[in-house]
């Protein structure tokens, strides 16, 4: 027999979130304890300060990505492109 799980204690016919959401959930919030993780007090308080404000405007972590790029110098011949990460 299974362990049980958060789905298992949900209410009787409440619709399960897709299996590719929550591993996505799962995945990025054992990404999110390995950054944590690594960062000192002081760096995890400006984490949190830069976070709020970013998240504040969905376009202004979009605006801001733009003028980095915008701003970053060509790579080198050969060398990939890590400008053109950015969702588009």
């Amino acid at each position: 027999m299974r362990p049980p799980s958060a789905a298992d204690s949900a209410a009787p016919g409440a619709p399960r979130p897709p299996r590719t959401s929550t591993v996505r959930a799962v995945s990025a919030h054992r990404d999110a304890h390995a950054v944590f993780d690594r960062l000192n007090a002081i760096e995890r308080s400006g984490m949190g300060s830069i976070l709020r404000v970013l998240l504040e405007d969905v376009a202004l972590p979009i605006e801001l990505l733009a003028l980095i790029d915008q701003d970053a110098p060509e790579p080198p011949a050969g060398t990939p492109d890590l400008r053109s990460r950015r969702p588009s």
